[in-house]
């Protein structure tokens, strides 16, 4: 939650502690009285009788909005979250000719080395393996972890991709056994109560010499951005 406004976290926090402390001194006293117990030290005090309970209320609703504000504005964040993972260009080369360039960009924003790719095809793909969480546990923080691990040319026409040899490339080590039994049981036993699912998934896009496309990764899987 460091990403959230400090001031609305100040506010949630001490409004509700406050409030609660307040609430809880008056009831307290009330209860000494219903029992007829002598009252504390000090005299009754203008914060336990009617104007200490309303005070009480007001910052304990104020603290409890601030609160309901603070689990908004999270939820928006963490579901809205997009962490670009490549920069990809790819221009037409020839007929059904094309070099993509792939270029990685890690979790801090840096980014690694470009890899070329020459496929053929009507547009290119990228693809790999991802796996979700459930929401209360992206609520809490937890990021999909995915891996992009294949390049490929793609037909527009089945037929036509029926009858072409395929352009396809393996990245970051090919397959996976690990991935293949996260997409068999990944979900099932006892991990299923924290994995929402486990699943390969590709994005594909037509080539544009003048254009940057942005891989992103969100918690529902992978988006692509044209710029």
């Amino acid at each position: 939650m460091s990403s959230l406004p400090p001031s609305i976290l100040i506010v949630a926090v001490v409004g509700t502690g406050l409030g609660l402390a307040l609430v809880l001194r008056v009831l307290a006293r009330l209860g000494r009285a219903v029992l007829r117990r002598p009252p504390p030290r000090g005299g009754p005090g203008r914060l336990t009788g009617p104007v200490g309970l309303l005070a009480g209320l007001a910052l304990l609703g104020f603290g409890l909005a601030a609160l309901a504000l603070v689990a908004a504005l999270r939820t928006w964040q963490v579901f809205t979250r997009a962490r670009p993972v490549a920069e990809i260009r790819c221009v037409e080369t020839g007929p059904k000719k094309l070099r993509l360039t792939y270029l990685p960009i890690d979790a801090a924003g840096k980014r690694g080395l470009p890899e070329e790719y020459e496929l053929r095809g009507d547009e290119w793909l990228v693809g790999g393996d991802v796996l979700r969480f459930r929401p209360e546990l992206v609520w809490l923080g937890l990021e999909t972890v995915f891996r992009v691990d294949r390049v490929e040319g793609r037909y527009v026409d089945a037929k036509e991709a029926r009858a072409q040899a395929p352009t396809v490339f393996d990245r970051a080590g090919g397959p996976s056994h690990a991935w293949l039994a996260m997409y068999r049981d990944g979900a099932r036993g006892p991990l299923g109560w924290m994995i929402a699912g486990a699943h390969g998934q590709g994005v594909w896009q037509l080539p544009d010499a003048k254009a940057t496309f942005v891989l992103r990764v969100t918690p529902n899987g992978f988006v692509l951005d044209k710029n």
